[in-house]
């Protein structure tokens, strides 16, 4: 029995799952931009030409850590990963091989634990000053968060609905190729 019966707007997880596959692509196509323009920034850093990142943060007061530099890069390699394997959802979702939807699962339930942990990180390291903008900041992250999380719902069950799909083909061929007495 799958997890979700439908995905939002639409009647069946596979529409939504190709919603997924695409909003994914788009939002981590941006995101892997955004991350290699924030790593090129600190080149200097990562070459270790300067002791400290020179970035700043509208999260974090004063100067960007070591950890968010860290942080980032595991976000950059997870969008990357995400782009690629958000092509082979909808490979899988087209031709129906579920197998194919297995690194767009893994890859998003990693995305959604390193975010979170940046998160707590940020939360618990005292360096966030929380005002206005902040708040908005983290409020944004909290509903990609919980859409990220959905998608991934609808798209383990529609893995759930290729699975049973296909049992119930396989108990069918073997009900042709018995016997008849």
């Amino acid at each position: 029995m799958a997890i979700l019966e439908s995905c939002c707007f639409w009647k069946d997880v596979r529409s939504g799952s190709f919603a997924c596959a695409i909003y994914t692509l788009v939002y981590f196509g941006f995101s892997t931009l955004m991350f290699l323009f924030y790593l090129f920034e600190e080149q200097d850093f990562l070459l270790g030409k300067r002791a400290q990142p020179m970035g700043e943060s509208l999260l974090e007061k004063g100067d960007v850590t070591v950890v968010t530099v860290i942080f980032n890069i595991l976000l950059l390699f997870c969008s990357i990963l995400m782009v690629l394997s958000s092509v082979l959802l909808i490979l899988g979702l087209r031709q129906s091989k579920r197998h194919l939807l297995i690194p767009w699962i893994f890859f998003m339930l990693g995305d959604l634990l390193i975010e979170v942990c940046h998160l707590v990180h940020l939360s618990l390291s005292r360096r966030v000053k929380f005002d206005p903008i902040v708040g908005f900041i983290f409020t944004m992250d909290f509903f990609l968060l919980c859409l990220n999380l959905y998608c991934l719902l609808c798209v383990i069950s529609q893995y759930q609905t290729f699975r049973s799909q296909r049992a119930e083909l396989r108990q069918a061929d073997s009900a042709a190729s018995r016997p008849r007495s």
